[in-house]
């Protein structure tokens, strides 16, 4: 069994196809941030999306989306236009999952960009202080 699981930013708005048969699907690339701070390096995968993922894809996926995508990778050698060889990766997507909010769709490859959480503040007034033993606690 082969599986893969790929987060990154659409680099392109999705593009609607159709196979031999009539059925349709969607092609979009992800970038996949590999480098470092140092040397930051982005991998471009091609994303292929069909029976119900196809209304999905076309009508909530942007360029600059956030997703994870989780399928079976296809890899293909080929010669470019230099005449040159090459490869591209491609994920038949079974699940499409969007880690961005609708108005945070700006791309970005730092993972520092992550919801902070605050807890809020407790004031004596309303919480009761206790000290605590070993004996209390769960684990």
């Amino acid at each position: 069994m082969k599986k893969m699981i790929v987060t990154g930013n659409v680099g392109r708005d999705p593009e609607v196809r159709a196979d031999q048969s009539g059925s349709q699907f969607v092609t979009f690339s992800i970038g996949v941030s590999v480098g470092t701070k140092q040397n930051p390096k982005t991998d471009w995968v091609e994303i292929s999306c069909g029976g119900k993922l196809v209304d999905v894809a076309r009508n909530y996926v942007k360029k600059g989306t956030k997703v994870l995508i989780e399928g079976f990778p296809s890899v293909s050698a080929y010669m470019n236009k230099e005449n040159k060889p090459a490869a591209s990766m491609r994920v038949y997507a079974n699940n499409l999952e969007f880690l961005s909010r609708k108005e945070d769709e700006t791309p970005s490859n730092d993972y520092n960009n992550d919801p902070v959480y605050t807890l809020p503040e407790i004031s004596s007034s309303n919480a009761e202080v206790s000290s605590l033993k070993s004996d209390d606690i769960p684990f």
